[in-house]
């Protein structure tokens, strides 16, 4: 698993005053489409923070039951952790080291709706997920980077996710 360290703060460890780990799922079917969740203007991978007493792994699994429906039952490679070390983020005063850890998980499993577990901010903002081509998710990012504040950072962190899946499949 390669690591990816983003530090332009130059924040040291003992600095750090808020911790967040957080896993998400490169779900990908047979068919060469990736899942994504998409709601207020924004799509990213399933998943999310991880929650007091609970593995990175359990993290994972809960994530995506919560956002797709979708039930994983077995063990997926971590192909990618990116670090984060903030100054100011999320509030002024707040030094955060944030650490997400990216699973890729081959599946044909389809969202399953009945099994959802929103939150009420992703019910209030339509939160829904869709299969799309991986050839056209490049260009879907292209298409909607202006449609929310946070795309810019998303995206160019779907973008380098992605670069290094494809050097996982092509070693694999």
């Amino acid at each position: 698993m390669r690591t990816i360290v983003h530090n332009s703060d130059n924040v040291k460890k003992e600095e750090i005053t808020s911790v967040v780990r957080r896993a998400r799922a490169l779900i990908i079917n047979s068919k060469d489409e990736i899942l994504l969740g998409y709601c207020d203007g924004n799509y990213q991978f399933p998943g999310g923070h991880l929650e007091q007493g609970e593995t990175i792994e359990e993290c994972l699994k809960r994530e995506v039951k919560e956002e797709t429906g979708i039930i994983l039952n077995s063990d997926y490679p971590c192909i990618l952790m990116i670090k984060y070390y903030n100054r100011n983020w999320p509030n002024d005063g707040d030094i955060t080291y944030t650490e997400f850890n990216y699973y890729l998980v081959k599946i044909d499993d389809k969202p399953n709706y009945d099994n959802l577990d929103l939150d009420d901010w992703e019910k209030q903002h339509d939160y829904r997920c869709l299969y799309v081509k991986l050839s056209e998710l490049e260009d879907l990012l292209t298409r909607t980077i202006n449609d929310h504040h946070n795309n810019k950072i998303v995206y160019k962190e779907i973008k380098e996710v992605m670069k290094e899946y494809y050097k996982f499949i092509k070693n694999d």
